[in-house]
This record gives C-alpha cells, sequence and structure tokens, in this order.
C-alpha cells in the first residue's frame, strides 16, 4: 500500500513539474478574444459588399430572364468588380486579423511559458509535427484562459 502511495505521489508531483506542454494553436487562435472581437468589426463591411452583390445579382438574373442584353452586360461587368472586392477584402481582412492576433499571442504565449517555468510549448493541431499527445501535456484550456484574461485586462 505504501509503495502505491508512493508512486502516486510521485506522479501527482511529477505532473506538477512538467516542463513540456502542448496547446492546440488552432482552438487557442479560434477562442480568442481579440480574434472574436476583429472578425465581429470586419463584418460589418464584409456584409455590406455582400448585400451589394447580392443586389447586384438579382438585377442580373432579371436581365438575364428578360433578355435584355445590354443590360446584362453591364450588371455582369458590376457582378464581377463587387465579387473581386468581396473576395479581395475577405482575403485582406483575415491576413489582417491573423496578423494583429500572432503578434499579440506569441508574446503572451512566452509570458505564460516564463511564468509556468515551461521549457518548451509545442503548437500541436493534428496537421503539423504533434500529431498525438496525451491530456497530460495539454495545456490549451489554461492557456486559452490566460491570453483572455490579460485580453480583457489590456495587455
Amino acid at each position: 500500500m505504501c509503495l502505491v502511495t508512493g508512486i502516486s505521489v510521485y506522479f501527482l508531483n511529477a505532473r506538477e513539474n512538467r516542463k513540456t506542454g502542448v496547446v492546440d494553436a488552432v482552438k487557442l487562435f479560434n477562442q480568442y478574444n481579440m480574434k472574436k472581437e476583429l472578425e465581429g468589426q470586419a463584418k460589418g463591411k464584409l456584409q455590406m459588399i455582400t448585400k451589394e452583390l447580392d443586389s447586384v445579382t438579382n438585377k442580373l438574373r432579371m436581365a438575364k430572364a428578360s433578355k435584355n442584353e445590354e443590360e446584362e452586360k453591364s450588371l455582369f461587368g458590376t457582378y464581377r468588380y463587387l465579387k473581386e472586392s468581396l473576395d479581395a477584402e475577405y482575403k485582406q481582412t483575415n491576413d489582417d486579423i491573423n496578423a494583429a492576433v500572432w503578434k499579440r499571442l506569441n508574446p503572451l504565449i512566452n509570458e505564460y511559458g516564463k511564468k509556468k517555468k515551461l521549457h518548451l510549448i509545442i503548437g500541436a493541431n493534428g496537421m503539423g509535427s504533434v500529431l498525438y499527445n496525451d491530456d497530460y501535456y495539454d495545456l490549451t484550456s489554461e492557456v486559452i484562459s490566460y491570453v483572455n484574461k490579460k485580453y480583457e485586462e489590456g495587455n
């Protein structure tokens, strides 16, 4: 019985002294409040372009149905312009959000690692070099809570 207790205490202590952790980078990124906030801010502009595109699409259908080739040609040019604008705006918005979020997350992850006296935090999502880890090493929830708390505090 003492041996079992001793081994249990050893493993519990070892868990508290872990020096390596794994974080699901995709989950961290998607659950970071800053990302959600930035997406909310960008949503309005993208919806405005989408509504214009939908309106032109409906007019284009009506022009096709009425066989008004001149109007159809004019509307198709507008449609193509709006579609390209929407695609470009969406891509630029995504790129801007990704850059801003990682610029903010990376120092916070470093801070978290130093605070917890970790030697290594490995990003994992099943698409890279870490294809599996057990819960022992998974710090994802802890890191998400930490970075969101820091964000809410204005850091």
